[in-house]
């Protein structure tokens, strides 16, 4: 007998779950277990692993499987989930808070190139209402005189 799955036959809250350390669907997968009733599949979990720091996370691919009865290997326990969707809403709002920012210096670009370009008319004796273009309409008047005299010179 495998006295590391003894546990499975003492408590029924225990379950056995399969993990992946890697991606793709023939990704090695080991078995776990954990008394944590919240995990399901695609959840990430922290497992003891020789490696780093003895831990890694891995992720869900199978819950509640009956494999443990037919394993000679030991089971480890699985350390906890890792609620990733603190993470995630800290992403998306600063993602958000980058596309006010973007947003903001924009029109902030947008109003000073504005304002250069309308000093530039008044320094010249002009200004951006009187061109034609400056109207909605398609009722357009060609400019004559002076003003067309300076335009034409800048």
């Amino acid at each position: 007998m495998n006295y590391n799955t003894a546990i499975f036959l003492i408590n029924d809250n225990v379950r056995a779950i399969k993990v992946t350390y890697e991606t793709g669907d023939n990704a090695p997968r080991e078995m776990f277990k954990t008394f944590d009733k919240s995990i399901k599949v695609d959840d990430y979990v922290v497992v003891p692993t020789t490696t780093r720091h003895n831990l890694t996370v891995c992720k869900v691919v199978e819950v509640d499987i009956d494999d443990w009865m037919d394993t000679s290997k030991p089971i480890e326990w699985i350390v906890g989930r890792v609620d990733v969707a603190d993470a995630n809403y800290i992403k998306d709002q600063e993602t958000l808070a980058i596309a006010k920012i973007k947003e903001a210096e924009k029109l902030k670009r947008k109003r000073e190139l504005k304002d250069s370009l309308e000093q530039a008319m008044v320094d010249n004796g002009l200004s951006l209402k009187a061109l034609p273009i400056a109207t909605l309409n398609n009722d357009l008047q060609p400019i004559s005189g002076e003003s067309a005299d300076v335009i034409a010179a800048n």
